[in-house]
């Protein structure tokens, strides 16, 4: 089998013109898909729907395209509007034929010379040049000083090869050049980072994990994961009972190396599209591929039951290396990098990198780059090594540079900036490239190794509470596999140096990630929209959650105007999906018997997309309108539509509490948790929403003037943002009252724009006026962005307001392509500023990019309660954790004296006798007030000691702070901010009414036995 270069662009042709077969012969009124059982007529619409695919970067949850979900929050000021460019991928097929006016199979030199392949996978011939491919097998014969070869990958020489006692690897996504007598020196004259160019030449490259169903190779984007628009996944049954598809796809079940099954597009008697969805049988897969993918047409055409199934899932790439043109070089004036220059306010953007652009600085440019936050950068040192990849703003090495990208050059960085890879520049051409050998593996290592033994150091310094013995052990470790993969490599070459480097990768990456505090008191959460079907796929999911050391499940309760249980409510129902499973009540079962908390997270107004849902189908009256009159958001890059019930009608807020009134009364959920507590987005307020016959006329008696009239800017523009806000808090302040009601000890959280002062006036929420009143137990900034700059920024605001009426969980993207290093950074980047947790959206993109296997090694290492479970013990565990930090850090590492240890752990001993002891802490009134008032004082005390070490005064309260901050919140959760949050239901048409001061910060306030307190006085 041969993959052509051709076959990716013939293949997106050959769909295109099956898709408009697909019309056509549909408009005509007969057509047959593969595995239906006869002509299906008049699907014109329905089969161009087919091909409508959602435009965001994760495809598992469809979004409306101002949602952060979607990937647009990210602010970066080069975005165009209309959303988020494609990311850079390059062909997975590499170094292939090209057709020339040329007879017969050469090479191109950098010269652009020709010369001719004298064979291909044939003995070497003399004074000839031969390729060899992965076909022949994994090395070349043995040669002698009269021939040498050239290791060659996406058409650029990897490496030279001189001494031929072993022969050459021959790397399955590249190929080999031979050169023998004559043609050698043509070969020697050639460097690594030269390009080269196969004329007339088909070279089989394979991927790193692939399918081959009888002659057709397919790569595959992942195993076990979602599949996402013009994807190939493979499942196998570790996955579950079935593939839980969409139906726009086709898919391939293999069972003891043979197709049992193939299951394309299928429409059911209503002419509804059937999802794929493929039993997965044991010990077999099922191939899925989706309809974008360039190779869907092929396995379409190919596809039947008996055909031969072969695959390779651990193809580990010796060799990669890809080129990029720069853009500038130390850029410093306009003529420098004219991008670069912000015309408008005529001054340079930051680091004067400017949209789409790769910049290249030097040590000389200064300690930093001095970039904005929307791109991505790589370091590299002396050697020419990179010894870090990810970030902004980064630091130059000494005598090294940094790589810094925007847009597409960012996920080209991305790609291919790994730890260890070397880079050159050719400042000639303008020209970056980034080579990765075998060698760069163990360069990898020593780079990992050497990073973390500074790295420990400093944390030492710090008294930070990591594993040091741990760490100490697994960078021995890590040299000792560098040194025997080193060896291996030397002796024996590739062969058998996979598990090799697997392990020494492996090893590396625990080392780099187990230097990262990991708390024990912290909210770790985790949205999931459940698919599952049956008991024992819930129980999979929750087994992955627990072990990931997380505490809190965000299920997806109400979406699509679906609810996931069995429902009495008329208007909404039960999601045909589930056939008739209560997945809810699984997750209860099961999640309460790990221990993990299990939140309906619930969509509010948004209750359809790209179908209106049973809700807009049953009650169009409610429906929210835009300035153009149209009932539905749409996507202008995608024709995907959103639906809205309008937030203005009281009759919507009694059909959304109905529905929360039978769940909660149904299910024993933790939390009720806010999402799309808003209108849609705004755009260009060209066709807002809000514009129905009843708010337009709400505005129009008190102001006199038809809001359709207005824009940004008029007089009147204020009021009526402020009205539909208000119909908004309306809607949550009754909520809020009415949940207190039903079920006291829930908690009411919310999941909201973390750009609060443009979410105000765009998507019309104020969700900070909900924290202000006291109403949200837990807030959730969404903030899905590829800076930790911004994260962290998102958190501290968020942290700011909030004081002591909420906790902070900063809402982290798993979806949007970060880097492990980013991810995990912005984590632990927040946390520092003291916020309650962190929560990742989603389950899929989490656990399928593999984030989980690094959180748990760092920031999620240690498993840690919930903060407002049982704050009781919250606060003991804070407490307990201070007084091993002095037996085990601050006094072996001398950062406090004997003396002053002992009277600090007194201290912290008489505050746990305040709580009721270690074994069985509880809360009253009387006991709250005196823990807050003797942390308060420890505070202060820890605060004013001059003499105390200043890195362990910083520590200590970091963590007294913490649990004062829990004493406080449940203080004020609990009192008479807890009451007028309660009593509040004036929040009319301008939204609530601010209370006193006095009474929402009350410190004093006494207790009314919620929220894990405990009823008795004090004794």
């Amino acid at each position: 089998m041969t993959v052509k270069r051709s076959l990716r662009s013939s293949g997106l042709l050959r769909r295109t013109l099956f898709a408009v077969l697909l019309l056509s012969v549909a408009a005509s009124g007969c057509i047959s898909f593969y595995g239906t059982a006869g002509a299906v007529s008049g699907l014109h619409e329905a089969a161009s729907a087919a091909y409508l695919q959602h435009p965001g970067p994760y495809r598992g949850i469809a979004v409306p395209p101002d949602s952060p979900k979607s990937g647009a929050a990210d602010g970066d000021p080069f975005r165009p509007a209309d959303g988020p460019k494609v990311p850079f991928h390059p062909q997975s097929t590499l170094d292939v034929s090209v057709n020339e006016s040329v007879y017969g199979s050469h090479v191109r030199l950098p010269d652009g010379t020709l010369h001719p392949v004298a064979g291909m996978d044939q003995e070497r011939k003399e004074d000839a040049l031969t390729v060899f491919t992965s076909t022949y097998g994994m090395y070349t014969t043995p040669f002698d000083d009269r021939t040498i070869e050239l290791i060659v990958t996406e058409g650029i020489i990897v490496d030279k090869i001189t001494d031929g006692k072993k022969g050459t690897y021959l790397p399955k996504n590249g190929y080999v050049l031979s050169g023998t007598a004559s043609t050698k020196a043509l070969l020697q004259q050639l460097n690594v980072g030269d390009s080269l160019t196969a004329v007339n030449l088909t070279i089989p490259v394979l991927p790193a994990k692939y399918v081959r169903v009888a002659d057709l190779i397919i790569p595959l984007d992942r195993v076990n994961g979602p599949r996402n628009q013009g994807e190939a996944v493979l499942f196998d049954s570790d996955y579950g009972a079935s593939t839980r598809t969409n139906p726009w796809g086709i898919e391939v079940t293999i069972e003891n190396g043979r197709v049992t099954a193939v299951k394309g597009l299928l429409i059911d008697s209503g002419r509804k599209f059937i999802d794929n969805d493929s039993p997965i049988p044991k010990g077999g897969y099922v191939l899925s591929v989706q309809s974008a993918s360039p190779y869907y047409a092929d396995l379409l055409a190919l596809a039947a039951p008996g055909l031969a199934v072969s695959m390779e899932l651990n193809n580990y790439p010796m060799y990669f290396a890809s080129k990029m043109t720069y853009d500038a070089f130390n850029p410093r004036t306009r003529e420098d990098n004219p991008p670069g220059w912000d015309d408008t306010n005529n001054k340079p953007y930051p680091g004067h990198r400017g949209a789409e652009q790769l910049i290249v600085y030097d040590s000389s440019y200064g300690p930093a780059t001095g970039t904005n936050p929307w791109g991505g950068e790589a370091a590299v040192n002396a050697d020419g090594k990179i010894i870090a990849n990810g970030g902004n703003n980064r630091p130059i090495p000494a005598g090294g540079f940094v790589l810094s990208g925007h847009g597409s050059k960012m996920a080209w960085l991305s790609r291919y900036a790994a730890i260890g890879a070397t880079v050159k520049i050719n400042r000639a051409e303008k020209q970056v490239l980034l080579i990765f050998t075998p060698q760069s593996y163990l360069d990898r290592a020593r780079i990992t190794a050497g990073n973390a033994e500074q790295a420990i150091e400093e944390s030492k310094r710090k008294f930070m509470d990591v594993p040091y013995d741990e760490i100490r052990k697994e960078i021995r470790q890590v040299k000792q596999l560098e040194i025997q993969a080193g060896r291996h490599l030397e002796e024996k070459g590739v062969e058998g140096l996979t598990e090799l480097l697997a392990e020494l990768d492996a090893k590396a990456t625990r080392v780099h990630y187990m230097n990262i505090e990991s708390r024990t008191v912290e909210n770790r959460g985790i949205w999931i929209r459940p698919k599952e079907k049956t008991l024992e796929e819930v129980k999979r999911a929750l087994d992955k959650i627990k072990a990931a050391h997380l505490n809190s499940v965000y299920l997806e309760t109400f979406w699509n105007g679906y609810t996931i249980y069995p429902t009495k409510n008329k208007i909404t129902a039960h999601n045909p999906m589930y056939g008739g499973f209560d997945v809810l009540q699984a997750y209860l079962d099961e999640g309460k018997k790990r221990g993990l908390e299990i939140h309906a997270w619930v969509e509010n107004f948004f209750v359809g997309g790209p179908e209106p849902g049973p809700i807009v189908e049953r009650k169009p009256e409610w429906s929210l309108l835009s300035r153009k009159g149209q009932n539905y958001q749409e996507d202008a890059a995608s024709g995907f539509r959103y639906y809205f019930i309008n937030p203005a009608l009281d009759e919507t807020h009694d059909f959304l509490l109905d529905v929360y009134k039978e769940l909660l009364g149904k299910y024993d959920v933790d939390g009720l948790h806010l999402d799309y507590a808003r209108y849609p987005g705004s755009g260009d307020f060209t066709n807002d929403f809000g514009y129905d016959t009843y708010t337009r006329s709400l505005f129009q008696k008190k102001y006199g003037t038809d809001p359709v009239l207005l824009h940004p800017g008029d007089a009147l523009w204020a009021q009526w943002v402020d009205m539909r806000v208000g119909f908004v808090d309306k809607f949550v302040f009754r909520l809020a009252r009415e949940v207190k009601k039903w079920k006291p000890q829930v908690k009411l959280t919310a999941a909201v724009w973390p750009e609060y002062e443009i979410a105000r006036g765009d998507v019309l929420q104020d969700s900070m006026n909900w924290v202000k009143h006291n109403l949200i137990d837990n807030v959730f900034p969404m903030s899905y962005k590829l800076d930790t700059t911004l994260v962290v920024e998102d958190a501290r605001k968020t942290f700011e307001i909030a004081r002591d009426k909420s906790y902070v969980t900063i809402g982290v993207g798993s979806f949007i392509d970060l880097t492990r290093d980013a991810f995990t950074d912005q984590i632990a980047a927040s946390h520092r500023l003291g916020i309650s947790g962190s929560a990742v959206f989603e389950y899929e993109s989490f656990f399928d990019q593999g984030y989980d296997k690094n959180t748990v090694l760092g920031v999620y290492r240690n498993e840690a309660v919930v903060p407002d479970r049982d704050p009781a013990r919250s606060l003991a565990s804070v407490i307990a954790g201070q007084k091993r930090k002095v037996k085990e850090l601050y006094l072996p590492y001398k950062g406090i004296d004997a003396r002053k240890a002992g009277r600090y752990t007194d201290e912290l001993e008489a505050i746990v006798k305040k709580l009721g002891g270690e074994k069985n802490p509880r809360l009253n009134p009387g006991r709250l007030k005196q823990v807050r008032k003797s942390l308060a004082s420890l505070v202060n005390d820890i605060s004013s000691d001059s003499r105390l070490n200043a890195e362990v005064k910083e520590r200590v309260l970091y963590d007294l702070k913490g649990a004062l901050k829990i004493a406080e919140i449940t203080s004020a959760k609990s009192g008479k901010g807890a009451k007028y949050a309660a009593e509040s239901d004036d929040a009319g048409e301008n939204g609530g009414t601010q209370a006193d001061e006095d009474v929402l910060f009350s410190a004093e306030a006494g207790l009314n036995g919620e929220s894990g307190m405990s009823g008795e006085t004090e004794e």
